[in-house]
């Protein structure tokens, strides 16, 4: 159960970084939780796709405190490239800023 458990973790952290590499030369060094792109991401519904790293976000703040910080940092960015168009996730940010301030992750 403890190995199905960490699976999951895992998976919620690779969603949430799965674009970080997008336009990028595949031998280009990777520094983890950044993400290496210049421009906004451009995909089919880029707004269920970040509410989605936000839920991930929440579901991971209540696991564990190992690379959050940097991974919280990377999530509130690139939510904030996007968030003026959408009401939702102009709250999922307020939220993730208020998760992050509250569990010293700043």
């Amino acid at each position: 159960m403890i190995k199905i458990c960490c699976q999951c973790i895992n998976a919620a952290i690779q969603s949430t970084i799965a674009f970080n590499r997008v336009g990028k030369e595949p031998s280009s060094i990777y520094q983890y939780f950044q993400p290496t792109r210049k421009k906004r991401l451009i995909v089919t519904n880029i707004f269920s796709t970040l509410h989605a790293q936000f839920g991930n976000m929440l579901v991971l703040a209540s696991l564990t405190k190992a690379n959050l910080t940097a991974l919280f940092k990377r999530t509130i960015a690139v939510i904030s490239d996007v968030a003026q168009n959408s009401p939702t996730l102009r709250m999922d940010l307020k939220i993730l800023k208020n998760v992050q301030r509250q569990q010293g992750l700043e």
